[in-house]
């Protein structure tokens, strides 16, 4: 882009216009990056203006430069900012309609679960009619990822290489629970097939039925949080359980809706 070709807004500042021109190139310039000269080119800027938006845009971590000569590239404040996490209020107050709902519809118990490192905790829950043990003991409650069955969908969304370390890591911790790292796979594998988590874990007072469904956001939420859904095992038939994973998504669409709709 050159300053001929470039259509400069008389109302806007022409230093913020170059800092966003920079950064433009820079991330369709990728790892490589590009050189001070080269940013110039680009921009249509003379170096010397290149180079002091690069070193503001530097002093906010927008922008690095490894070495003295090396090329600049974009810096892990973009990366930070990109993947900025939703506040727990924000999810929490997002999603308790929804568990109300769930619950009431189904008369079940349902339990939010977001990722948090290599455990999935518990932000909020609505206890159902039917008595069924849970895993964690209310808010803040946690369990190892892949214990649980909404941190087998978090880690189903997960890249694969990511996924198997956490697996690596959590296999002692699972074995406790008597659950296997191959018992993970095969709920990921069914959940790439089936688009939702479903399976049996022992509990001191029985076994549980948990259904777990994505609470797909990430813009919000990094495809990190899941609601569950218990229920005693063989307590629900194959079309209660299509019409309880219908009535889950049904109620998460509807959250998403509602955003949307607020133009959020």
């Amino acid at each position: 882009m050159n300053s001929e070709s470039r259509t400069v807004d008389k109302k806007s500042s022409s230093n913020v216009q170059r800092a966003a021109e920079i950064l433009l190139s820079l991330g369709a310039a990728g790892p490589a990056g590009m050189s001070l000269a080269a940013l110039s080119g680009a921009t249509g800027d003379a170096k010397a203006a290149v180079h002091r938006a690069l070193v503001a845009l530097a002093n906010f971590g927008f922008v690095d430069q490894p070495g003295r000569r090396g090329n600049y590239r974009l810096g892990p404040a973009i990366y930070a900012l990109a993947n900025r996490s939703v506040s727990v209020q924000e999810m929490i107050g997002l999603f308790r309609p929804a568990l109300i709902s769930i619950t009431a519809e189904t008369g079940l118990s349902t339990f939010l679960m977001a990722r948090a490192g290599l455990d999935s905790v518990c932000l909020d829950f609505q206890t159902g009619a039917m008595n069924v043990q849970p895993f964690v003991d209310g808010v803040g409650g946690r369990l190892p990822l892949g214990v649980g069955l909404a941190g087998v969908c978090v880690l189903a969304m997960m890249e694969a290489s990511a996924r198997e370390r956490v697996l690596e890591i959590n296999a002692p911790r699972m074995e406790s629970w008597g659950v296997t790292p191959d018992q993970v796979r095969a709920e990921i594998a069914d959940y790439h097939r089936l688009g939702y988590v479903i399976g049996t874990r022992q509990t001191m007072a029985g076994a549980n039925l948990t259904i777990s469904v994505p609470a797909e956001m990430p813009q919000l939420f990094n495809n990190e949080a899941a609601i569950s859904l218990l229920a005693p095992a063989g307590g629900l038939s194959e079309a209660q359980i299509a019409e309880t994973v219908a009535v889950i998504r049904r109620h998460i669409g509807s959250v998403i809706e509602m955003r949307r709709g607020a133009g959020l």
